[in-house]
């Protein structure tokens, strides 16, 4: 159930997560939650999935795992750019209680996505942080974790850890069928870095689909130091696991093949 995808970097079965071998650490990004008010106040009305499926995921991965140390959130925690709106509130307490105080994790660590405007308001009642950019050591590897949406100095590096993307792909099913499902990112940069972007934790998240035009990416550090025809897809194949695709430039060719 963990696919390593990178060094000590492990795709947690159909999580959306990231496991962090020998620091005993779980990375997500982007649950947005208060997404459902957020649409409540453009007039679209949808069930309240968002934090139920966040908690779903990270009981699986738990249970893949066992007990986890650390938890870091990627950024975009929570989903309103203007205001603080009360389900965010309600929710991103209730998901840090669970960590907490049913997950026993020792230790939570933020950072900030370009969605998370007023969370500090929340999260000082838990002492936590929010950090722009977070370095992880693992024996010799050094790890960036930042949310994506910043042009932000990748040298020195050896992974970069991002959210923002809400990566997706299409995949043919058995009976011929065309479906978009999430997907992460292993992308390498002219450093000789490589790029790991997470998929979108949220449930209606539904994804930015892929593809070799470099200014379709969100990120800045995508699109400035990734070599986009050398991405490697891993795609989530919901209840099943992960599939790793041919890099981008082969997927593509044969497209154009079939076509």
């Amino acid at each position: 159930m963990l696919r390593k995808i990178y060094d000590n970097l492990y795709v947690v079965g159909d999580t959306r997560t990231l496991f962090i071998d020998g620091v005993n650490t779980l990375v997500f990004a982007d649950l947005h939650l208060g997404f459902e008010e957020d649409m409540a106040r453009n007039g679209y009305f949808i069930p309240r999935a968002q934090l139920s499926r966040a908690i779903k995921f990270i009981d699986k991965a738990f249970s893949i795992i066992g007990n986890i140390d650390t938890i870091i959130i990627d950024g975009d925690l929570k989903h309103a750019f203007d205001k603080l709106l009360r389900q965010e509130r309600y929710e991103v307490k209730k998901f840090l209680d669970y960590l907490i105080n049913e997950k026993n994790v020792k230790e939570i660590i933020i950072i900030r996505g370009n969605h998370d405007n007023y969370i500090p308001i929340i999260l000082k009642d838990y002492d936590i942080d929010l950090h722009i950019t977070y370095d992880l050591y693992v024996g010799d590897q050094k790890i960036l974790l930042t949310h994506g949406h910043l042009d932000i100095d990748i040298e020195g590096y050896e992974a970069i850890i991002i959210g923002h993307e809400h990566p997706s792909i299409g995949i043919v099913d058995e009976l011929g069928l065309l479906t978009k499902v999430h997907c992460y990112l292993k992308t390498p940069t002219i450093d000789k870095a490589h790029i790991i972007v997470l998929p979108a934790l949220g449930a209606y998240q539904a994804g930015n689909t892929i593809s070799l035009d470099r200014e379709n990416y969100l990120s800045p550090i995508m699109r400035k130091y990734g070599l986009i025809e050398e991405t490697i897809p891993i795609a989530i194949i919901e209840d099943t696991g992960v599939l790793e695709l041919p890099r981008l430039e082969i997927l593509f060719m044969r497209e154009q093949m079939v076509l």
